[in-house]
């Protein structure tokens, strides 16, 4: 891959929706997210480690550190860490011979559930040999005040390579040379000036609106409404309670994963409409309505919510690095229904939802909490954390699990999350290893105790679906029944194109209710 610098050396401050993944971080509750790549062959660690040593320099971020500010008078900064060294960051793990990769999966998770150290680069690379058919595995965790999924997936770009052979990287331009982490003084000054600076600034922007006129003043109102709107009907909805949502989870975690052709959803899209965002949502919200089902759990009437991160990059910002994103909140059925009219039913919304703009509103309107204090956003998150961490011991040490009629805590406004992050659609190589497979990795809190990261790669969509065991001790369970739904709806397509090819079956509905 062509060398490109995917940031600066600089130091800089975090914005708030990076810092935000801060100050929400809990020991149970770590806000990394990753990635497992199985590979072809038995990596070499040492090669490996001499390979991210080359091309450290166009990931300029991993080389620094989080530095707080005292008093949090504004939010952490990320400097040069002048103890920084890659070999510091990845660990060799040599599974026991024959072992299967369920157990290999537990082992990595294991590893993966750990917050990442802040008195370093917040980062971290994972080699695992002997697993089975001679492959390697290779674990990576970033902590999401760097990175969304979309800035990660550029972040493995720099990383792995198109071609067996990897291309030769020319050298830093000049040599690295960290100056010394800032003293608190220091910090406290610079935040002092930035939290001024920024006053200003708004007190300016305000004042330009005004001169602007009224329509401005008015397009801001309107939009600030619309995501006022969502945020109310989030609260307001009737949220179905399900087991993975009963109680704080704790810092255990399991990984089932999926791999799916993308042309079949490509090819189911096309025929009933839709996007493939849809066809990912409807497979997802059918397979937890049969999970509930299954273990008793009665919907009454209520809905699955999930939440599904919206990317709201500008064109010029489509390469930077940090968060970048809203929400949008689609709504399903909590009991089982036909497949094809749930894709209808979640096609009509999210298309609902896109043409509101609400997403986008709700980008705004987040903005907002750039005037909250830093100190005041880190007091209620230690609040928030130990009343969460609080419930969680006392949950663990008296054997409390979910059951229906239970008690259970109210759904967060949510079910689960699910996002879908475009990855890269050829095959990509790490040190001359095929990539066979990669499996995105996404982190839980409070009590969220069940999502999933969706990531493209080579031509298939692959589901990483993580669970806090105590809340969902059958992750595997829940993968069989969203796997279940996809074939199914697979099977509807196929017998769609064979009855009206090439007749999208949603739209054409539409269309003759319409005519009616």
């Amino acid at each position: 891959m062509a060398p490109n610098s995917l940031g600066t050396s600089r130091s800089y401050r975090l914005s708030t929706q990076d810092a935000t993944f801060i100050y929400a971080e809990t020991i149970n509750g770590p806000l990394h997210i990753g990635s497992i790549g199985f590979l072809e062959g038995r990596i070499e660690f040492d090669r490996l480690v001499r390979h991210l040593e080359d091309r450290i320099y166009l990931i300029p971020r991993y080389r620094q550190r989080l530095v707080p500010v005292p008093l949090n008078l504004a939010h952490a900064m990320m400097e040069d860490d002048p103890n920084f060294r890659v070999a510091d960051h990845f660990h060799l793990h040599e599974l026991t011979a024959g072992i299967s990769e369920a157990d290999a999966l537990a082992e990595i998770m294991s590893d993966y559930e750990r917050p990442l150290d802040r008195s370093r680069p917040l980062w971290e690379g994972h080699v695992y040999e002997g697993l089975e058919g001679g492959r390697s595995a290779v674990m990576w965790k970033v902590h999401h005040c760097l990175v969304d999924g979309v800035s990660g997936v550029e972040l493995l770009k720099a990383t792995y390579d198109f071609h067996r052979e990897s291309p030769p990287v020319p050298p830093e331009p000049e040599p690295w040379a960290p100056a010394a982490l800032s003293n608190p003084l220091k910090r406290f000054a610079d935040a002092a000036r930035d939290v001024m600076s920024n006053t200003v600034d708004s007190a300016a922007r305000a004042t330009r609106e005004m001169r602007e006129g009224a329509a401005s003043t008015a397009d801001r109102a309107r939009a600030l409404g619309v995501a006022a709107r969502q945020v109310g009907e989030l609260v307001s909805r009737k949220i179905v309670a399900a087991p993975w949502n009963a109680a704080p989870i704790s810092q255990r975690r399991s990984l089932a994963w999926l791999k799916l052709s993308f042309t079949d959803f490509r090819t189911i899209r096309s025929t009933f409409g839709g996007s493939v965002n849809d066809v990912v949502l409807t497979v997802l919200t059918e397979g937890a309505a049969r999970y509930l089902k299954h273990h008793g759990y009665a919907a009454n009437g209520a809905e699955l919510c999930v939440a599904c991160p919206v990317n709201v990059r500008r064109k010029e910002e489509q390469s930077a690095l940090g968060n970048r994103v809203s929400m949008m909140f689609p709504t399903a059925p909590a009991e089982p229904i036909d497949v094809v009219e749930r894709l209808k039913q979640i096609n009509e919304q999210t298309e609902r939802i896109k043409s509101s703009g609400s997403a986008q509103a709700l980008d705004g309107m987040l903005g907002l909490s750039d005037g909250i204090p830093p100190s005041l956003m880190a007091a209620a998150s230690r609040v928030a954390t130990f009343t969460l961490d609080a419930a969680s011991a006392v949950a663990r040490l008296t054997g409390w699990t979910p059951r229906p009629g239970g008690f259970a805590l109210p759904a967060p406004g949510l079910n689960f999350i699910a996002t879908n992050v475009p990855g890269v659609m050829v095959p990509l190589y790490l040190t001359g290893d095929l990539l066979l497979d990669m499996i995105p990795l996404v982190p839980l809190a409070a009590n969220v105790g069940y999502s999933v990261a969706i990531l493209s790669y080579n031509q298939s969509l692959y589901f990483g679906m993580v669970a806090e065991p105590r809340l969902m001790p059958d992750v595997a369970l829940m993968k069989s029944f969203v796997e279940e739904a996809f074939t199914e709806l697979k099977r509807r397509c196929d017998d769609a194109a064979t009855v009206a090819p090439g007749a999208p079956a949603i739209k054409a509905e539409a269309e003759a209710r319409a005519a009616d």
